[in-house]
């Protein structure tokens, strides 16, 4: 599977959160989804993330990533 380069950025950053339960259930809280349809189809193998939401989720993924540290 060829990711496109906002999803291999989003899988990168991805990778450096720490705490990726509760950086889900926050992601899913921001843009009103569940949790468990944005670790199943955003966050795992099949990086399904919808054009609208790449550039906002690779913003919250570099303040994550700030933040934990």
């Amino acid at each position: 599977m060829v990711l496109s380069r906002k999803k291999n950025t989003i899988k990168t950053l991805y990778a450096q959160i720490d705490k990726k339960t509760m950086f889900i259930i926050e992601v899913a809280d921001y843009f009103g989804k569940s949790p468990q349809s944005l670790r199943v189809h955003w966050f795992s193998s099949f990086w399904s993330i919808p054009e609208d939401y790449q550039d906002e989720l690779i913003v919250l993924l570099k303040q994550k990533i700030k933040t934990q540290y």
